[in-house]
């Protein structure tokens, strides 16, 4: 796509950003590619302010050593600005009514493809309300997905979100996907009391006309953060995105200190959602660490069982192999333990071979045996599907490799490449 555009437009400007630019973001501007085609990279989690100042810079009004967050070349030399993470409270939440062409024409065509069929209102946005997770706090508790991303718990102020959301609902009739880490996690009577956000979100959304009268937000949260917390959301939460991961606690002890506790656990919360009338988006991972092909046989059958139990209420079925992805705990661990691995990463990551590699290292399984199994779960959802009820979607990372598509995208990609030069 960025050779596209410099082809159409050379004076473009390119900007990369999230996990895999920003960790390797010298590898992309001194690479074979981001070096001709990437003039910009957001580092960390200050998106909106390195977008808002590069702007500025961009038109001569502040010099570019200003700009939060971000990493370029001058003179031969890549300039990385690192910046602490701004307060979530101090940025202002997007403005859809700036592209409300675009999501006619585009957006809410997918949409109602997808998921109209579970929606009252027919389209979808995001607003990052919220980010981090209360596990953050305690890095003796914390996940490693926590730690390594440094994640800890900010909140959006309550006094913008709410007129944010009242616009929404009001001109864009929209749902809302608050993308925060663990949104439903911030309630008043978990971990101590320690944090009330959920709350003040109830009490402020009971207040306003708009937003009281329906149910409109998807939210994250784990297992045990639903169950405490479903009552207190069940008249604004429509749909609870939860990931899983795993059915086996054994398969989750040493990543995420077995939050979501077993398979009983998953199931009483499941049994609460369909109770409230919640629909839910649900994702796990094969191929864990530790895992037998006993255990890959087991999660299998569990997540078939769970689909066509819960096909009333479930959305969606994503479950994928590890994603060796720069930010992900599979990387992390990769990096710090293999020579081999570290050789591998760059501008452009091999990622099926990084997901091979980890799973032949960390459980007992092949990786044939884990696709195999991916495959069959896949196309078990199907059927579930095809017989009725509800249409369970389901999807799986796309790990990429030497097939007929990424054969033709890599010839586009080299005469865009050879037109540019």
């Amino acid at each position: 796509m960025a050779a596209e555009i410099k082809a159409a437009n050379p004076k473009a400007v390119i900007v990369f950003g999230n996990d895999h630019a920003g960790y390797l973001f010298r590898e992309i501007l001194t690479g074979r590619y981001g070096s001709r085609l990437v003039d910009f990279i957001g580092l960390g989690n200050n998106g909106p302010f390195s977008m808002m100042g590069l702007l500025y810079a961009l038109q001569g009004c502040i010099s570019l050593s200003q700009v939060p967050s971000l990493a370029y070349r001058t003179n031969n030399e890549i300039i990385a600005q690192e910046t602490p993470t701004y307060p979530l409270n101090l940025r202002l939440l997007p403005d859809y009514s700036l592209i409300e062409d675009y999501l006619s024409d585009h957006y809410d065509r997918a949409f109602a493809v997808w998921y109209s069929d579970f929606y009252e209102l027919k389209r979808m946005v995001t607003l990052p309300i919220d980010s981090g997770c209360h596990w953050g706090k305690e890095p003796g508790r914390r996940c490693r997905h926590c730690s390594i991303q440094g994640l800890t718990p900010k909140f959006a102020s309550i006094k913008r979100i709410v007129p944010a959301f009242e616009e929404l609902l009001n001109r864009q009739r929209a749902n809302v996907y608050c993308a925060g880490d663990s949104t439903l996690g911030f309630s008043e009577n978990q971990w101590g009391g320690q944090y009330h956000f959920l709350n003040d979100l109830a009490d402020a959304f009971a207040d306003s006309p708009t937003l009281s009268t329906r149910r409109f937000m998807l939210c994250y949260g784990l297992v045990r953060e639903f169950l405490a917390s479903a009552e207190l959301c069940k008249s604004f939460v429509r749909t609870w995105n939860v990931g899983i991961e795993a059915f086996d606690p054994v398969l989750l002890r040493s990543d995420s200190k077995g939050v979501n506790k077993d398979k009983d656990t998953i199931l009483r919360a499941f049994e609460l959602a369909r109770s409230l009338d919640y629909r839910i988006y649900v994702s796990g991972i094969l191929g864990l660490p530790g895992t037998t092909l006993a255990q890959l046989r087991r999660e299998v059958d569990n997540w078939l069982s769970l689909a066509e139990e819960f096909q009333d209420i479930i959305m969606t079925v994503s479950v994928s192999l590890p994603a060796v992805l720069p930010g992900s705990r599979m990387y992390w661990d990769s990096m710090h333990s293999s020579s081999e691995f570290r050789s591998w990463h760059g501008e452009l990551l091999p990622s099926l071979q990084m997901t091979e590699f980890y799973i032949q290292r960390n459980s007992e399984i092949a990786f044939a045996d884990a696709n195999a199994a991916l495959l069959e779960l896949g196309r078990g959802i199907i059927r579930i599907s095809q017989n009725g009820g509800n249409p369970v979607k389901f999807g799986g990372y796309m790990l990429g490799g030497k097939d007929k598509d990424e054969v033709a995208e890599r010839a586009i990609f080299k005469d865009v490449l050879e037109r540019l030069s």
